[in-house]
């Protein structure tokens, strides 16, 4: 089965560990095209990485509009399908996308054989405007098979029409053997961290539930080390409540972090929460995050916005988002009890290890995959 994957998250090369499971596969030959260049917010500009040894071709491609996953285009009259002549086509960007717009396109005269299938996260639901509408429409009815990152995204997805195969399965999955339980006492030791260690990984950002932690953490008793690994616009507010804490009760922030460096943060802490909140234009889609800390063997404290409840089970704690009381008492009991942090990271890393690795993410695609393939076009 030959397949050709696009979408900008395979610039980089942790993200790549997928495709590289997919490639080993006994009956996949793969192709991936992915922008030359892309911004995202809070970031430097990316360029395509490429894997050491990898098995499978990468084609960066020119695109206008870098950055807008929805609108950007690739400056390519063929996108790559004469020379790779898929069985497959899977564009994750989005139902509506107009790269998925072009692939559509481009299989009618270079491979009217292949299946078209896309990838979409969008769990907010929506109705797009003319012509926008009409363009997702289109692509949908000329879709074989979708994968939704969430339940919301497959829900909305049959709200619009699209009555093809359909999966739930996230994006991309995680390296156990780089996040793995490996207990990091000299980063400790060096920033002078005692007492609990309450890590948070992401953007500083309201969305991200932090002012509803700062007013948890002020009913918490006791000392703690507050780890934020991340920047954005509410860093200041951050500093100043920070100063207000009692002298055992710390805040540290970390701006830049290389994600390769984030396993050895995750493993001075002793414990991960990820407060998120729904707004009008966005909720939690996934929560990659909790998959690495929970790899790590972290325990972790999520809010029940999006799919966070589902990607956590019962191998973590799930607090109504938004609800300061009850957030401070599930942090309260993770920071009295030692013996159920430890219990609570060895199920969670026992649950990364059954549903979120690289691999069993890519046999699942694979195995929706041919599904596609075996069903009538």
């Amino acid at each position: 089965m030959k397949v050709l994957i696009a979408g900008h998250t395979y610039m980089v090369a942790e993200n790549q560990k997928k495709l590289a499971a997919l490639a080993q596969l006994a009956d996949v030959e793969l192709a991936a095209v992915v922008p030359h260049r892309w911004h995202e917010p809070l970031q430097n500009e990316l360029r395509p990485q490429r894997a050491s040894g990898a098995s499978w071709q990468m084609y960066p491609t020119r695109v206008v509009l870098a950055g807008n996953e929805m609108r950007y285009v690739y400056l390519s009259r063929d996108l790559h399908m004469q020379q790779v002549q898929p069985d497959v086509l899977l564009v994750e960007n989005g139902a509506g996308a107009f790269a998925y717009t072009q692939f559509l396109m481009c299989r009618r005269k270079y491979a009217p054989r292949a299946r078209a299938v896309f990838f979409t996260w969008w769990n907010l639901p929506y109705r797009a405007r003319a012509p926008l509408h009409q363009l997702e429409q289109w692509n949908l009815r000329q879709t074989q098979g979708a994968i939704a990152g969430n339940q919301a995204a497959a829900a909305i997805l049959r709200g619009h029409g699209y009555t093809g195969a359909l999966e739930v399965l996230p994006q991309l999955g995680v390296d156990i053997a780089h996040f793995a339980p490996k207990k990091n006492e000299a980063l400790r030791a060096l920033h002078n961290w005692h007492g609990p260690v309450i890590g948070y990984a992401g953007r500083l950002v309201a969305e991200k539930g932090l002012r509803v932690l700062m007013r948890a953490l002020e009913q918490l008793r006791g000392d703690f080390q507050l780890v934020l690994l991340g920047r954005g616009p509410l860093e200041a507010e951050i500093r100043a409540w920070a100063a207000q804490l009692t002298d055992g009760q710390r805040v540290h922030i970390q701006a830049t972090v290389p994600h390769a460096d984030v396993p050895q943060w995750m493993n001075a802490m002793d414990l991960l929460v990820l407060p998120s909140l729904t707004t009008t234009f966005w909720i939690e889609q996934f929560g990659h995050v909790l998959i690495e800390a929970m790899a790590c063997g972290l325990p972790v404290v999520a809010s029940d916005s999006g799919e966070m409840a589902q990607v956590v089970g019962a191998a973590g704690m799930v607090v109504p988002e938004g609800n300061v009381a009850a957030l401070a008492v599930a942090l309260q009991q993770l920071v009295d009890d030692a013996g159920r942090r430890v219990a609570l990271g060895a199920a969670a890393r026992a649950r990364v290890a059954a549903h979120y690795t690289h691999a069993e993410v890519a046999r699942k695609t694979h195995a929706f995959l041919q599904q596609v393939v075996a069903a009538p076009m």
